[in-house]
């Protein structure tokens, strides 16, 4: 059995390799029994312990500490003598089956095998390891000097709960984020289709970022500060020398899906507009010149792949879709002309050109622009999808809806249903189309799937594509699409799906978060607020955008922090940009609410309640299920 005391652990110095960015440092300590990864910020430290199989071994913890269970999750230790640093377990121990590409395939709390106090003290306790199983750790070390309020102590819009794009789930606490955050790499909540396994996520760990960004600017937080950091160091170790991120969720051959990739390209340049740091400099274009490469050349432009099978057709053979051959707008045949990854992409390397003054990309840009007007302008076929889509718009009703219907339009919704849907990819490969004429808008052409809980994550990229490029498309397409969405019960719809397909509220919000920042329309607003309602009782929690803090939206120094409300009860969407202050205040209570400002510090703003109305009177009154606007 290895005997391993704490302080070695934080003291060692044999280092593999060694990370440096945004003012962190990433060290990668290899011993006979494991592997460490060591983060430190200032005199603060993060160690992430991996055990190999079938190693039993006791921990020593060679100071005196008196350990209590904290809000923000885990144990904190606090010393029993003077000069001792303080010691936060954010989770336990645990089991995990790791394959050779470090996707986790199993997983299980470590049972603890024997506990005991030693001399002045001390403690030790003994994990014993399980045959094909690693076991992962993690502590900090947080210097005395460090306020341990920031993780004791919590405000309600540190618990609130808040939504994430790459697992869907939802974070609610500090300690959540090492759900995702794995031995130094970022991983998906689920565990994916269709070979069950945990792979890393991008995505998840853009969505992490955002959420610690607006939590380190409202709250004044440093440790939110330390979360960002870890999150960059992350991706910059995990990245391959070609620059991409790789996966491997749909076969065993770690293909790469571009949509998590460019996920990764967002946070480094949300990190590289606030630091300016040199080392994620070179790993953002490093991604992007990956990104660059993953195109397909269509007649009328560039498109942007979705994922690596889309590269072959014995690749695409390779993957868990059916799917129809066909080379429409002159693409190849391999290409599914999925759209929201291309929206994503085209934004991304557009955006990387503007913050880092690096032109070399703009003919591309200029081409998806071409590419992205193309395919959203077909528009084959209308006397055959109008009616198509009539019925099958009936199986977008919500059930309560669906049931008033009569006889034979319910009859036509069944058909729909088990007959229309089948048929809808040889329909679009004879005649080519996304955007419907009833407003809804497919995920792609080619793959024979149905995903009606795309509708919204493709409108939150057309409304992100909208706000980096106006006037490169056809706007109507985007607010007839979101008017369809909001006023043909959808969004209530996907409260009757089954539970891993009724994220699609969260998306979107991200659309409306969007839309208000480019459209002054109150009907934006009243749509958010409905879609805020929405996520918290199916508990999602908010949309991460609306803390005012994504990069994307808003450069670091044009972000405002919001004020801090006592009420647990209210949300609050963040529409501020530079000089423009928008406050949503929404009440989630079945009881008016009174508004009580954080050390009775209340904006100077203007407030009209849901109707319009100017509120008059000096306190602030939220009525129930019901919201106030505050603005500038």
């Amino acid at each position: 059995m290895h005997s391993i005391s704490l302080s070695s652990i934080f003291e060692s110095t044999d280092y593999s390799i060694c990370i440096e960015a945004t003012g962190a440092k990433r060290s990668v300590c290899e011993f006979v029994g494991g592997q460490l990864l060591i983060d430190q910020f200032d005199k603060v430290k993060c160690v992430f312990l991996r055990l190999k199989e079938n190693l039993n071994v006791e921990f020593l913890i060679d100071n005196s500490y008196k350990f209590q269970e904290i809000k923000s999750g885990g144990y904190l230790g606090m010393p029993m003598t003077k000069n001792q640093p303080y010691l936060w377990f954010p989770v336990l121990p645990e089991f995990r089956q790791i394959n050779i590409d470090g996707c986790i395939l199993s997983e299980q709390l470590a049972p603890v095998c024997s506990l005991r106090w030693g001399a002045n003290n001390s403690l030790s306790f003994q994990i014993c390891s399980s045959e094909n199983f690693v076991t992962d750790g993690i502590i900090w070390q947080i210097d005395e000097d460090f306020t341990t309020e920031e993780i004791i102590s919590l405000l309600p819009i540190e618990v609130q709960g808040y939504f994430l794009w790459g697992s869907h789930g939802f974070i609610n606490k500090s300690a959540d984020l090492y759900r995702h955050l794995i031995h130094g790499s970022v991983y998906d909540l689920r565990y994916s289709w269709p070979h069950n396994k945990k792979c890393f996520s991008e995505n998840e760990a853009h969505a992490l970022y955002t959420v610690f960004s607006g939590l380190e600017k409202a709250t004044g937080k440093v440790i939110y500060r330390y979360f960002q950091q870890q999150l960059v160091l992350s991706l910059i170790q995990r990245q391959a020398d070609d620059g991409g991120w790789y996966h491997g969720m749909w076969t065993d051959s770690t293909e790469c899906h571009y949509r998590l990739h460019t996920s990764g390209v967002h946070l480094l340049m949300d990190e590289f507009q606030r630091s300016g740091c040199p080392h994620v400099k070179a790993s953002l274009q490093k991604a992007v010149a990956f990104l660059s490469k993953t195109t397909d050349q269509l007649g009328c432009g560039i498109w942007f792949l979705h994922d690596s099978l889309e590269l072959s057709v014995q690749a695409m053979n390779s993957g868990p879709f059916k799917w129809i051959a066909n080379k429409t707008l002159g693409k190849s045949v391999s290409n599914m002309l999925v759209l929201n990854t291309h929206l994503d992409t085209t934004i991304a390397i557009n955006r990387y050109g503007r913050i880092t003054d690096d032109k070399q990309y703009q003919d591309l840009v200029v081409s998806a622009l071409k590419s992205t007007r193309a395919v959203l302008g077909l528009n084959a076929a209308d006397w055959l999808y109008k009616p198509l889509f009539w019925a099958i718009g009936l199986t977008m009703l919500p059930t309560e809806q669906a049931s008033k219907l009569t006889f034979p339009v319910r009859a036509i919704k069944r058909f729909a249903a088990d007959s229309l849907i089948k048929k809808l990819p040889d329909i679009k490969a004879s005649y080519p189309r996304l955007v419907m004429p009833n407003g809804y808008i497919d995920r792609e052409l080619s793959l024979r799937t149905w995903a009606i809980d795309y509708q919204t994550i493709n409108l939150m990229d057309l409304a992100r594509y909208a706000y980096s490029f106006p006037d490169a498309f056809d706007e109507s397409i985007l607010d007839k699409a979101m008017a369809f969405t909001q006023n043909s019960g959808l969004i209530k719809r996907y409260r009757d799906l089954s539970p891993d397909k009724r994220y699609s509220v969260g998306f979107w919000s991200e659309a409306l978060y969007y839309r208000c920042l480019a459209k002054p329309d109150i009907k934006y607003r009243h749509w958010l607020v409905e879609a805020m309602l929405e996520c918290h009782d199916l508990k999602f929690g908010i949309s991460a955008s609306l803390l005012g803090t994504n990069g994307e939206a808003l450069i670091f120094n044009q972000q405002v922090s919001i004020p801090l409300i006592v009420n647990p009860e209210l949300l609050m969407a963040n529409l501020c940009y530079e000089q423009h202050m928008e406050l949503l205040l929404v009440n989630t209570s079945e009881q008016p609410v009174t508004v009580s400002w954080m050390l009775k510090k209340e904006p100077t703003l203007i407030w009209y309640d849901s109707q319009g109305n100017q509120v008059i009177s000096s306190t602030l009154i939220v009525n129930s299920r019901d919201w106030l606007i505050g603005v500038n």
